[in-house]
């Protein structure tokens, strides 16, 4: 945002934000969502303005630039400029397509979007023929061969369809090949091609290797058509995801991201069980390959991991021997047999009295209470997955430090962190990363900038707020909070305390931080204003205020410039934060 801080965002600096966050005003929903298609009416003024050519041209540099946070909007922008009916528009939008979309995924979303915006029932223009015909033309042949292997469907797009709308004439013998083989399958092309060229020869060999990984039930001949031909995990059909010799192969391309994401999935078949002496080769070969990864600190920062990434990875890891733990459970209490159930229907009228009277009890405990079996739960999966492997585990967090320091950007600015946990939500999982709680976003967020910022302070906040003292250490910060919250019922909060007490107590900040997991409720005054009347009586005109609503879906209390909501919380709100602090994420 350019200049004062208070002056409305340019049309372009609307679709910057728009390209990279999914939203042109101060509102940013986290996680999957479609919600970015209400926004997005800049693109249209701006092509009215005569500036069409000149939007394309920013979706091309983000798209360069990989400073998006969400991909599907820009693909949707890209779908909105090629509709338009400005002819330079069209035209320059069409030029991008080759290279903003760079892989079937890509593709089959932008034409999703473009069919949707055209309604289109019936094959497709001159245009977009073209553009996809040149798109599948301007690509290596092996390339392609992966690709239709890869991605084999997006949604309810697939090859054979794109084939047979864009009337696609292969240019090559190699194309050739490959649309018969997507269309009429592999031994129909085989019979068209008698008499192969090498190009023809080495897809078919590539082809070949793929009919045996997709029928194939040998896990180590599935194994070795992965290492000889180089394919990831996508490629493998979901039985076949029960082998180790498979996992072993797949393991070796693997990025970091990739392998912390498949942590639940090792963890589930056993393959990240420390060993006994003499244990299973390939397995000990698993748990060395994926040690490997996460203790790469390079790669971690090549690949630009978030921390919270990492910890919803952990979380998730975690979770598997919580599940472990309810599945053996309800093995054993259901055990009983025919006279288990006899028992059950006598006292039925019995049973269902209790039951009444246990949840009045339970509800007359109070939240804290009731949260406690989840708790100790929680624990007990921790110390499950702590002894399963105790230096994988111990590596997970040191790969979770690593991103801390190396991946989280200094901003030198001034921060206050006010937080806002009530005892009936500290376990609950919040909007945008269900697998984590309310509590530990706000412990994550407040153990991210005590790590790299030198002025920061902590403070818990309802109605007013109240300063806490601040511990260096994820468990200590996670205590703190919850100590705090403990007597707090589910009350409503006002943003604009923080903002109250810091006036009041005369404190300096370029940025205050908001994370609450109640209702959000505007107080006496508004933040919007409260933040207006601290910028000018501080002298501090370019404080920037953030609110973080973790299970809210919506908000409105961003009405001023320098001001951002976030409607939940994933691994983007970090970097999103930082940007917007900085005055990143407009330009």
């Amino acid at each position: 945002m350019a200049g004062n801080i208070d002056n409305p965002l340019s049309l372009m600096e609307k679709l910057t934000r728009y390209l990279r966050t999914g939203t042109e005003g101060n509102f940013f929903l986290p996680g999957k969502n479609k919600a970015f298609q209400m926004f997005g009416n800049v693109f249209s003024v701006l092509v009215e303005a005569g500036q069409g050519p000149e939007a394309v041209a920013q979706i091309k540099n983000v798209n360069a630039e990989k400073s998006y946070h969400k991909r599907e909007p820009l693909l949707y922008f890209l779908a909105v400029a090629t509709h338009s009916s400005d002819t330079p528009t069209k035209a320059a939008a069409y030029a991008i397509v080759n290279e903003v979309c760079e892989n079937p995924y890509d593709l089959f979303v932008w034409l999703k979007h473009v069919k949707d915006l055209s309604q289109l029932t019936k094959g497709w223009g001159s245009g977009l023929r073209k553009t996809v015909c040149n798109w599948y033309h301007s690509r290596d042949p092996m390339v392609i061969a992966d690709f239709v292997t890869r991605y084999q469907s997006v949604g309810r797009w697939h090859h054979k369809d794109v084939f047979r709308l864009s009337h696609m004439k292969p240019q090559n013998e190699s194309l050739g090949f490959i649309i018969k083989v997507v269309c009429k399958g592999l031994k129909n092309a085989k019979e068209e091609f008698k008499t192969p060229s090498d190009d023809v020869k080495k897809l078919i060999e590539y082809f070949d290797a793929m009919e045996l990984v997709k029928h194939d039930k040998d896990g180590l001949a599935v194994a070795m058509a992965i290492e000889e031909r180089k394919l990831s995990k996508e490629h493998i059909p979901a039985v076949m995801l029960s082998s180790k010799e498979v996992w072993n192969s797949l393991l070796a391309t693997m990025s970091v991201k990739d392998t912390l994401s498949s942590l639940p999935a090792l963890a589930r078949r056993s393959f990240l069980t420390t060993p006994v002496e003499g244990g299973d080769a390939v397995v000990s070969e698993i748990q060395k390959k994926v040690l490997s990864k996460i203790n790469d600190a390079t790669a971690v920062q090549q690949e630009k991991i978030s921390p919270v990434f990492i910890y919803i990875a952990i979380r998730n890891y975690v979770r598997v021997f919580a599940k472990q733990e309810r599945h053996e459970s309800h093995r054993m209490g259901g055990g009983h047999g025919v006279k288990r159930e006899q028992a059950m229907y006598n006292d039925s009228a019995e049973h269902s009295s209790k039951k009444k009277k246990k949840k009045k009890k339970k509800k007359d405990r109070g939240d804290a209470e009731e949260a406690e079996p989840e708790k100790k739960e929680e624990n007990n999966a921790t110390e499950k997955a702590t002894k399963n492997n105790p230096e994988l585990f111990q590596s997970l967090f040191k790969c979770f430090n690593v991103a801390v320091e190396k991946n989280l950007p200094v901003t030198n600015k001034r921060y206050l962190i006010a937080v806002k946990a009530s005892v009936s939500e500290l376990g609950k999982g919040i909007r945008g990363a269900p697998s984590i709680s309310a509590l530990e976003v706000m412990s994550l967020m407040a153990l991210f900038y005590k790590k790299k910022e030198a002025s920061v302070d902590l403070g818990f906040f309802t109605a007013s707020l109240t300063p806490m003292k601040f511990p260096s250490e994820l468990e200590d910060i996670i205590q703190e909070i919850g100590q705090m919250a403990a007597p707090v019922p589910n009350l409503p909060c006002d943003p604009a305390a923080p903002v109250c007490w810091a006036l009041e107590k005369k404190k300096q900040y370029d940025a205050f931080i908001l994370l609450s997991d109640g209702t959000e409720t505007h107080g006496e005054v508004s933040a919007a204003d409260k933040l207006l009347e601290y910028r000018e009586k501080m002298s501090l005109p370019n404080t920037r205020f953030v609110l973080c609503g973790l299970t809210a879906p919506r908000l409105d209390f961003a009405r001023t410039g320098g001001m951002l909501d976030c409607g939940g919380f994933d691994s983007t709100v970090p970097e999103i934060i930082s940007q917007f602090i900085m005055d990143k994420l407009d330009h």
